[in-house]
């Protein structure tokens, strides 16, 4: 097995820059040239590069004669004429420009359309009897008028064609279907059959072996089983997509297929996993902190961060693969099916995770596929139509093998040890699809 080592900066074990000497030195040049710097510049009728030009500085026998001159006008006059003190040109930098950017020139848009509303609504409360003082009632009148009555000048003034606002409004059906807007490509009709024609390519390209338990001496389908199901734990703790979860999965089977691995090892293999499609998938992936602690500490960062880098060898840093998630997002989408299909087709897609066999031997797209017939055949619709046959390129009778598998794992899922799965699909967010139970009349494949 080959060898890591980890270099370390090595600017980080200069004594120099940890001892501070440098810094003495450098706080020692600076304060002596701000030694030589008078404490007041003054300028005599000469032109300055700042643009000051033809200053006279006051003397104090000039101050004396005027108080006791004690002429006001004069004074004022006089005393216009104080001495300018002149910032070093050293001090400023020697190049800076200021420009206004797009948001600042919409708060400024914004800001004056405010300040006409107020005067609007000053003009309206008192009608002309500006010199009034206004009492507490009317001054609370006047903020909850202000409040509620102001103008929503946000939309009028900004007219953009990348603006996402109509994708994110929560009452459409776009964002019911699509909860990310990573998926959002696949409503562009024009090229979603290209999209869906690649995404069949790319999963035959990133498949495991899917005889590889039988190579490992040390771990078994069950603790592959347990892994996963904890890995499910750990997505909904630090609420993660699902998408994150089916990648990591992929990644340890994928891994397995080349590195036999004793059972010690088993869930660092699968948190440095998780850690890679959380930084891969997510925005905000959580520290590598996080996944040490959900460990209970089993593992240190360090061996986190190494099998990380033997897993990113191993796979070719090659980690940008369809999953069956992909596939039923894309099917369900352009077949505009409902939330309750679409739901109750991934949690028995993510139950099917839980098994390595026969789940590996078939093809994310066509488990996809069958997880949506199924989902429709329990919901009480057709199992499958011509459409979605067009759509997909799975006929009903190619789906048989991967339908049945999907009908036992929906039956017996109450029953099973592990319950991570059934606990995230019993919440109001995926309709309490989990409580759905499977239908007794069978799905006719033939």
């Amino acid at each position: 097995m080959a060898s890591f080592q980890i270099h370390e900066d090595q600017e980080n074990r200069n004594r120099d820059y940890v001892s501070g000497k440098r810094c003495t030195q450098k706080r020692a040049a600076l304060s002596s040239s701000l030694a030589n710097i008078p404490d007041r510049i003054t300028i005599k009728s000469q032109k300055q590069p700042l643009g000051i030009n033809n200053v006279n500085v006051l003397k104090k026998s000039d101050v004396d004669k005027l108080f006791k001159k004690n002429d006001e006008n004069v004074f004022k006059q006089a005393a216009c004429k104080q001495p300018v003190p002149i910032v070093p040109v050293a001090q400023f930098q020697a190049f800076k420009v200021y420009e206004d950017s797009q948001d600042e020139l919409v708060k400024k848009g914004i800001e004056i359309l405010e300040k006409k509303h107020v005067e609007e609504v000053f003009k309206n409360a008192y009608k002309g009897n500006e010199d009034r003082l206004m009492t507490k009632q009317e001054a609370l009148e006047l903020a909850g008028a202000l409040e509620v009555e102001k103008p929503q000048v946000i939309d009028s003034f900004i007219d953009s064609p990348m603006s996402v606002e109509k994708l994110t409004d929560e009452n459409s059906e776009l964002h019911q279907l699509c909860k990310s807007s990573r998926d959002l490509f696949f409503q562009l009709d024009e090229y979603r059959d290209e999209i869906f024609k690649y995404l069949c390519e790319q999963e035959k390209e990133h498949r495991p072996k899917a005889n590889y338990m039988r190579k490992q001496p040390d771990i078994s389908h069950s603790m592959r089983t347990i892994l996963v199901d904890w890995l499910v734990e750990v997505a909904e703790e630090y609420k993660l997509y699902t998408e994150t979860l089916y990648l990591a999965v992929n990644y340890i089977d994928r891994f397995l297929s080349f590195m036999s691995v004793v059972r010690a090892k088993l869930q660092l293999v699968g948190t440095a996993a998780m850690f890679i499609a959380a930084k891969y998938e997510e925005i905000y992936p959580p520290d590598v902190g996080e996944f040490v602690y959900i460990t209970d500490d089993t593992y240190s960062k360090k061996q986190v961060i190494r099998m990380e880098m033997l897993i990113l060898k191993v796979l070719d840093f090659d980690i940008s693969v369809p999953t069956a998630y992909t596939f039923i997002t894309a099917m369900s989408i352009a077949n505009k099916l409902s939330d309750k299909v679409t739901f109750l087709a991934q949690y028995l897609s993510e139950l099917a995770l839980l098994e390595a066999e026969p789940t590996l031997e078939i093809m994310p797209s066509m488990m996809a596929a069958a997880a949506i017939a199924v989902a429709r055949h329990t919901v009480g619709e057709e199992a499958w139509s011509s459409d979605l046959e067009e759509n997909t390129g799975y006929s009903l009778e190619s789906l048989k093998r991967a339908g049945e598998f999907l009908v036992g794992m929906h039956k017996k899922a109450p029953g099973l040890t592990q319950q991570a799965i059934q606990d995230k699909y019993k919440v109001g967010k995926y309709l309490h699809v989990s409580t759905i139970a499977a239908r007794d009349e069978p799905i006719k494949f033939d």
